[in-house]
């Protein structure tokens, strides 16, 4: 079984935008009861790479459509600054679930914004969802139950 993961986003401007995303109102009958003012994450894809020095690349969270999605398109459209917590989700081994890692991207940015919206009689299994790539000023990884922890700056570093 996969990882639960859900997303906790803040903006400058716009405050908790991810307030109310795990409600019924925002993603029907996928609603989160324990994570109402999380956006619920389908993957999670980052990318870091060294020739001479270290590369960051944007975050790429591919999520529902849901309450966030306009606050999302908002955000790119206003440059917004914005504060992100991941947190991933796996069952523990007295069968419950529990929180075991965390990314937390400070002073972020969207990059891209992305809608898939699937054809519906091509692909009438398949929900709308859209990808959002989000650029970062730091990132900070924790494993929460193996208690490590670090951190990364995304600027122009030669060693």
């Amino acid at each position: 079984m996969a990882d639960l993961i859900y997303m906790k986003l803040t903006g400058t401007k716009q405050g908790l935008i991810s307030a109310s995303c795990g409600s019924i109102a925002s993603i029907g009958t996928k609603y989160q009861v324990k994570h109402p003012d999380e956006i619920l994450v389908y993957s999670v894809q980052h990318l870091l790479t060294r020739k001479q020095n270290i590369n960051h690349h944007a975050v790429s969270i591919t999520k529902p459509i849901d309450k966030s999605s306009p606050l999302l398109a908002k955000a790119i459209d206003s440059d917004e600054e914005l504060s992100c917590e991941i947190s991933f989700y796996r069952t523990s081994t007295s069968g419950g679930v529990e929180k075991y890692y965390s990314i937390v991207l400070e002073k972020a940015k969207l990059d891209s914004l992305h809608c898939d919206y699937p054809h519906s009689v091509d692909n009438n299994q398949s929900q709308p969802q859209e990808i959002i790539d989000i650029s970062y000023g730091n990132i900070i990884w924790r494993h929460l139950i193996g208690a490590t922890e670090t951190y990364s700056l995304w600027i122009d570093r030669v060693y």
